[in-house]
């Protein structure tokens, strides 16, 4: 599942992140690596961006980007 497909409020493990290099690295200088828990705290409505909590910080994603980040959801526990 791509992270784009994520709805709001639902908690994700990052799985692969397919970018280029340069990209790739900027990602996880962000904190975003394969095993790291996540959850999507805001999906903007006609293809906009992508809102993420990652620890105790936010980050924004263009939906382009998010498209690129393979996620498999959380178990509820």
């Amino acid at each position: 599942m791509k992270l784009s497909q994520v709805p709001k409020g639902k908690k994700c493990r990052i799985k692969k992140l397919d970018f280029t290099p340069e990209m790739k690295r900027r990602l996880l200088e962000l904190g975003l690596f394969p095993g790291q828990e996540i959850e999507v705290v805001q999906d903007a409505p006609f293809g906009g961006p992508v809102k993420i909590k990652i620890k105790d910080y936010c980050l924004a994603l263009r939906r382009s980007e998010a498209d690129y980040i393979e996620v498999e959801e959380e178990n509820e526990q």
